[in-house]
């Protein structure tokens, strides 16, 4: 079978939109940013050589980075082969929600008690933002729109719990293309639902309710995990 390489062109857009890149974090940075635009599909090689051609720079830096993407579960290396994007699968998305389901809604009670009020009101905005987004006809727009202000509602939300390893923890596994497909998944239905769910998460932070707001984030994520890996068997029974 053929081994699918990225392509130059695909590399030149990943570093025209990431800005120059300098450092080796800078690399990191703008072969996982292309990771999470989906830019690159399942099974495609990553050449070390071709990436720090793209990008400007030496090697080195570019085999830190694809190092610590694989560390990261973005990639995966095959003996004799190289190093390819990893093919996420419906078990990956199962270990995804129960790592979900053991620290949010941890993180989301922590936060009850030392969450400000700047954020809260941000919370207020994002809230309505999604459910305003229900109402009209759903497009790739209007997802990409959902995925951004639901992203950004729960990086507040854990955040403010204080605990900076969960948090980082939580953050890289909902970085993976993986979040990003899931949540493709979500029906209007769907969508609607969890945005009521958004407000009563509101509701238990205003009320520094640390009991409810961790139950609420809890079905939150359950019904998320129903949704998804209901559709998932439905399509596909033997996953």
């Amino acid at each position: 079978m053929q081994k699918k390489l990225a392509t130059p062109s695909l590399l030149h857009t990943m570093i025209t939109d990431m800005s120059v890149v300098k450092s080796a974090d800078d690399v990191y940075h703008a072969i996982k940013h292309a990771l999470i635009e989906k830019r690159y599909v399942a099974g495609e090689y990553l050449r070390e050589e071709q990436v720090a051609r793209s990008l400007g720079v030496s090697r080195t830096p570019v085999r830190e980075a694809l190092r610590r993407l694989g560390a990261e579960g973005w990639l995966e290396s095959k003996p004799n082969y190289g190093v390819r994007v990893k093919a996420w699968s419906i078990q990956d998305a199962r270990e995804i929600f129960e790592a979900r389901l053991l620290i949010e809604p941890y993180l989301a009670g922590h936060a009850a008690a030392r969450i400000g009020v700047t954020d809260i009101e941000r919370l207020h905005v994002l809230a309505q933002q999604m459910a305003d987004i229900t109402h009209r006809p759903s497009t790739p727009e209007s997802i990409e729109r959902w995925f951004c202000a639901n992203d950004e509602f729960h990086a507040i939300v854990t955040s403010a719990a204080g605990n900076a390893r969960l948090d980082q923890s939580l953050k890289s596994m909902k970085e993976t293309p993986l979040i990003k497909w899931t949540f493709d998944a979500y029906s209007d239905a769907d969508r609607s639902r969890s945005a009521s769910q958004h407000f009563e998460i509101v509701r238990a932070l205003e009320q520094r309710n640390a009991a409810w707001a961790e139950a609420i984030t809890r079905c939150h994520i359950l019904a998320a995990q129903a949704t998804v890996l209901g559709r998932s068997a439905t399509e596909d029974p033997a996953s």
